[in-house]
């Protein structure tokens, strides 16, 4: 296809039906050109629609997945807070309960008291 650029407008040497008929042949070529312009436009627009739907889509998945980093942070900060409950009752109910070794010592210790108690009553011959 030549380039408007190469084709010479003016021609004086030639009859006018000539010269209309070269200027016909132009005005084709440009409308030609048009033509296949607003067909890659319209293929442009095609494709841009295209990524606006893929950007839209993309901004709700985003949405998506902030609100459930959101709902799992909250999640998250419950569970440690339970967590921490349940071992500070585990802690303060191993406090309050007596293991076996500190219950033998316990009862040892009371026998130890009672004996001596009983020895001082006693009398000794």
């Amino acid at each position: 296809m030549p380039d408007l650029s190469e084709i010479n407008l003016i021609r004086t040497e030639e009859p006018t039906p000539v010269q209309l008929t070269r200027m016909e042949g132009i005005l084709n070529l440009i409308a030609e050109r048009g033509v296949n312009t607003d067909r890659r436009v319209d293929g442009h627009a095609s494709e841009l629609n295209t990524i606006k739907t893929d950007v839209a889509s993309l901004k709700s998945e985003t949405q998506t997945l902030r609100e459930g980093a959101d709902a799992d942070k909250k999640t998250a900060v419950a569970l440690a807070f339970a967590l921490k409950e349940a071992d500070e009752n585990r802690r303060l109910k191993a406090e309050q309960s007596w293991s076996p070794i500190t219950r033998i010592f316990a009862v040892i210790a009371v026998l130890g008291v009672l004996a001596g108690i009983i020895a001082a009553f006693v009398p000794h011959g």
